[in-house]
């Protein structure tokens, strides 16, 4: 089976992550959170929707990060872009930033290349145990086994959390799976 390099998004809220995966391998990836007018870490910085400047600020980042990791190809060759859809919530209520701002995020990614390949939720980056379904560069850092590689982009998650890059690595996942079965890549 031919191995294909996918550029998986997930978008969120606060945070959003992508990871560069051929086949089972996490070659590179980050989570990026919003930035203050100075350029301080913020997370706040997109509660008020209605900031277009602060929007502006914080996918101008993302999308340089987009293309620094595109640039990353494997022996040069082609990385396809993969984004999470986000769905309005089924039946219950959330903030009106909670479903907005990942949406927004998706449709500046879709700008940014619009045959970038749309995978449906489906609990991406919550398989466990994570050692059994992630590669090393996802596990929580333990003694010198797993961790999160220096070499990688920023981690800009307040506590370090991994749940969004792992998200991401699974959006690649289904992304390289669909393109293959579609024979979009040989």
């Amino acid at each position: 089976m031919a191995e294909v390099a996918v550029l998986g998004i997930d978008p969120g809220r606060r945070w959003t992550a992508g990871v560069l995966r051929v086949g089972r391998e996490a070659l590179h990836g980050w989570t990026l959170g919003p930035r203050d007018a100075a350029g301080d870490p913020a997370p706040a910085a997109l509660d008020n929707i209605h900031d277009l400047t602060a929007w502006a600020r914080y996918m101008a980042r993302v999308t340089d990060q987009i293309e620094a990791t595109m640039a990353l190809a494997p022996g040069g060759g082609r990385v396809f872009l993969a984004c999470e859809v986000v769905v309005p919530p089924g039946g219950r209520r959330i903030a009106l930033a909670d479903w907005l701002l990942p949406r927004q995020v998706l449709a500046a990614v879709l700008g940014y290349d619009p045959r970038t390949v749309l995978v449906r939720p489906d609990g991406h980056g919550r398989a466990r145990p994570i050692v059994e379904h992630y590669p090393p560069a996802l596990w929580p850092a333990k003694g010198a086994v797993g961790g999160r590689p220096d070499s990688w982009g920023p981690s800009e998650a307040r506590q370090g959390e991994r749940d969004h890059e792992r998200a991401a690595y699974d959006v690649a996942g289904a992304a390289a799976a669909e393109l293959l079965a579609r024979k979009a890549v040989s």
